[in-house]
């Protein structure tokens, strides 16, 4: 019985590493990928489609930090870096888990307010604040999402 056991472990680490490969090698292709059409703008979510957004955004940050990290292992499952959206009343705070600490990456706006539009993402002035000098994107326009790494907006 513990034969089976053993082998079973064999083949999920070799599954792992194959699921690794398997995403290395998508990232290298999605990022030498060239347009088969003339360049176009990407439509811009809906505001409806803010929960959406906001999932391919911290998809973005996540597959930004795995780029990265060169350690060779991919410790997904022990979540090496993570993010947590917290709801305030007018900006969800975007923090970033690594390795159990905690940062705020930056604010997504929820309510349309003075200058902000739903979903512009605003550096982070402090824990509680948000740098109310510009927009660094919008999650409903994942182009926008470019200039934004795992360390900050």
């Amino acid at each position: 019985m513990s034969n089976f056991f053993a082998e079973m472990n064999k083949i999920q680490e070799q599954v792992h590493i194959l699921d690794q490969m398997l995403n290395d090698l998508t990232f290298k292709v999605l990022q030498n990928a060239k347009p088969a059409t003339p360049a176009v703008k990407p439509q811009v979510m809906p505001e409806y489609d803010l929960d959406i957004a906001l999932t391919m955004y911290a998809d973005h940050l996540v597959r930004d930090y795995y780029r990265w990290d060169k350690s060779g292992v991919d410790l997904r499952a022990e979540s090496k870096f993570e993010i947590d959206y917290n709801r305030g009343r007018k900006f969800l705070k975007v923090v970033a888990k690594h390795y159990g600490s905690k940062s705020v990456h930056g604010f997504i706006c929820v309510k349309a307010h003075d200058q902000w539009k739903v979903g512009d993402i605003l550096k982070a002035a402090s824990w509680a604040q948000p740098a109310k000098n510009f927009a660094r994107g919008n999650v409903l326009d994942p182009s926008s999402y470019a200039n934004h790494k795992w360390t900050g907006a």
